[in-house]
């Protein structure tokens, strides 16, 4: 059965629906060489391929999710353009065409002695979870005329509200499969997700409660009593996620990011700039161990440095290719060769500002000026004083991070071989071996750009065997610490705080085994793991409740909601669907980059996404938006000043 399933992933993987909406789908379950036929509607294959739909209709939310949340990169400037073409095209085809009708068949199939109750309550949760954020991406959507072209070939859309409500129907009779599976015969299935545990499945289904109660803003003190009394994603152990392996051909069973990332003609995915430039350390931080008088002299060369305010996670998500950014700085470590002192340098800064170093062959921003509208904001900018002023991270980042920001529109330069890949985490890819402070004098003193350096190329790293996370312990203790924030307990919510931050931690880390090439030496110490968090925590409970914007809409400090929010962010790196849901439900985190573009040319942010162009075509019952506007029902209309 792990054979048939091997061919079976491989249409999910070759689709790269992390990355585009596909327009592939009708609502009526058309011929598709892919799907199983009814002659082959084998019980174990129809519980395979719902599997694998499920995973493709994650991945294409996804990545709505962590582009609208700055957690990956967005190319395009304008939102209405970059979701006009169907913001859920994959996800709409998985669920309606793939499995609704398999687990019909299943269903079909299910004969006297209930042998396939934990096929139907697994696919049932799964397709349940897919159902409501299919409403959250469009709002109303066809349910109660789907399934049957006969008698309904062109269905109706019905209200949000209760298709969201019919999703929470399917996942009672989902626990109800499941818990009868526990009196049914020996389970034949192959179960990718949880290995046929039955209490995960049900902690997975209670979690899809507690998200379904947290969207539509029940009380949360009633939330609490549920998710007290209920059991839930809590620990590792239960988290959902997708394992992929290392194979590259017959079929690719590798991370998508890994094979879009490690190829012989170098990356090609850009990295979130706001997401690397929160995780890599305030500069002003980094740069106190550089001193023009030598105050420093003492630090050994390609040193870890132990910068408070630097993420751990920052070398296992991300991997440096380069040393510098163009129009950015760097710091490197100089031996003096008269009296053997070590000194540590920010370069070009130092010496006449960043201006001097300057590509516009692959960074053509570093040539341009910045935009107005950015100007004096955390975007912007960064003004040295007498050593000149440095690009903000709407062009380059500290470091030798090189990504894009969000809206940047521009073409695709040669930088493959520069720009920052994808880590470790979740991709399987390189762990990020270099050093923050590269020694110049074991290198070619008159070359700069002779400092060592990473490059990605097939088969680096861990060769693809990463995870596609899904919901993880850590995403839920954030969602606990939102509830418990949002009924008055502070105190309880920086304990869940903590806690997420820890579950995320620790699931990072545990991933540089997956690279053999990993250097320990670089590693995050537990010493720097609690530092950091206590750090966050700390900031969280000093944060006042609520604060106002500037003259340019940026908070005057942060809140509480804004610095859980950053955090539940950065945590949700790899798997970041409820990004895009909880910016339109509290307004927060307020801290995202602006778009390289301002509001009036962006247009507005989306409330809700289109439909799939192949479905408007094919369903003279569904009509286009011609806009983003419109509230999906739990949505009251709540204002992030980012978007």
């Amino acid at each position: 059965m792990k054979r048939i399933f091997k061919y079976l992933i491989v249409t999910v993987l070759a689709a790269g629906t992390m990355f585009y909406s596909c327009e592939t789908t009708e609502l009526e379950d058309l011929v598709n060489p892919n799907a199983l036929t009814p002659d082959q509607a084998n019980a174990d294959l129809l519980f395979n391929a719902v599997q694998v739909n499920f995973l493709g209709a994650m991945q294409d939310m996804q990545y709505n999710g962590a582009a609208l949340g700055r957690i990956s990169y967005m190319s395009g400037r304008d939102y209405y353009q970059n979701f006009s073409s169907g913001t859920v095209s994959s996800a709409w085809s998985n669920l309606y065409s793939g499995m609704l009708p398999d687990i019909a068949r299943m269903e079909a199939l299910n004969g006297e002695d209930n042998a396939l109750t934990l096929h139907l309550g697994i696919s049932k949760a799964l397709a349940a979870h897919v159902l409501m954020g299919i409403v959250d991406s469009v709002g109303d959507v066809p349910w109660s005329e789907a399934g049957d072209p006969d008698t309904y070939p062109s269905p109706a859309v019905d209200d949000d509200k209760d298709v969201y409500d019919a999703a929470m129907l399917m996942l009672d009779e989902a626990q109800a499969h499941i818990e009868a599976s526990l009196n049914a015969p020996t389970f034949t299935g192959n179960d990718l997700y949880y290995n046929a545990d039955t209490d995960n499945w049900i902690k997975y289904i209670n979690t899809l409660r507690f998200r379904y109660h947290v969207t539509v803003g029940t009380e949360p003190a009633t939330i609490l009593d549920f998710i007290s009394s209920n059991p839930i994603i809590s620990t590792a152990d239960a988290d959902l996620q997708f394992n992929y392996g290392d194979q590259e051909l017959q079929p690719d069973t590798r991370h998508p990011f890994y094979q879009s990332d490690y190829t012989t003609s170098g990356a090609n995915i850009y990295q979130s700039s706001w997401l690397m430039d929160l995780m890599d350390g305030d500069q002003s931080e980094w740069l106190s161990y550089w001193n023009v008088d030598g105050n420093n002299a003492g630090y050994t060369s390609d040193m870890k440095v132990n910068i408070t305010s630097d993420d751990p996670r920052r070398r296992y998500y991300f991997y440096r290719q380069s040393w510098v950014t163009p129009g950015s700085s760097a710091m490197f470590f100089y031996t003096s060769p008269t009296t053997g002192a070590g000194y540590s340098y920010a370069w070009p800064i130092e010496f006449d500002g960043a201006g001097t170093y300057t590509d516009g062959e692959t960074l053509s921003c570093s040539l341009q000026l910045q935009p107005i509208h950015l100007e004096f904001t955390p975007d912007g900018n960064i003004d040295h004083g007498s050593f000149g002023t440095e690009y903000g991270r709407w062009c380059a980042n500290f470091l030798g991070y090189w990504g894009r920001h969000h809206g940047n529109d521009e073409g695709t330069p040669p930088d493959n071989f520069t720009r920052t890949a994808s880590g470790v985490y979740p991709a399987g890819g390189s762990f990020d071996n270099q050093p923050d402070i590269p020694d110049y004098g074991v290198h070619v003193e008159t070359s700069l750009g002779d400092f060592p350096t990473g490059g990605v190329w097939q088969g680096y790293g861990g060769g693809g065997a990463g995870i596609w996370p899904i919901y993880l312990s850590s995403y839920v203790h954030f969602m606990v610490a939102e509830t418990q924030l949002a009924a008055g307990q502070t105190a309880l919510a920086a304990q869940s705080m903590r806690t997420a931050m820890e579950h995320s931690m620790a699931k990072v880390t545990s991933m540089s085994s997956v690279d053999p090439d990993a250097d320990p030496t670089y590693f995050a110490t537990q010493a720097e793991i609690t530092a950091f968090i206590d750090m966050k925590i700390a900031e969280f409970e000093n944060a006042p409740e609520t604060t106002g914007l500037d003259a340019l809409g940026y908070p005057l400090a942060k809140d509480q909601l804004d610095v859980l929010g950053e955090q539940y962010f950065v945590a949700m790196y790899g798997g970041a669907n409820d990004a895009w849901n909880f910016i339109r439900r509290t307004g927060h985190p307020r801290t995202l980059s602006r778009g390289l573009m301002d509001n009036d040319e962006s247009g507005l942010f989306p409330r809700t996404g289109t439909y799939p162009s192949g479905e408007i075509s094919a369903n003279p019952s569904i009509l286009q938006r011609q806009d983003n506007s419109t509230l999906v029902f739990w949505d009251q209309g709540v204002v992030n000043p980012a978007n």
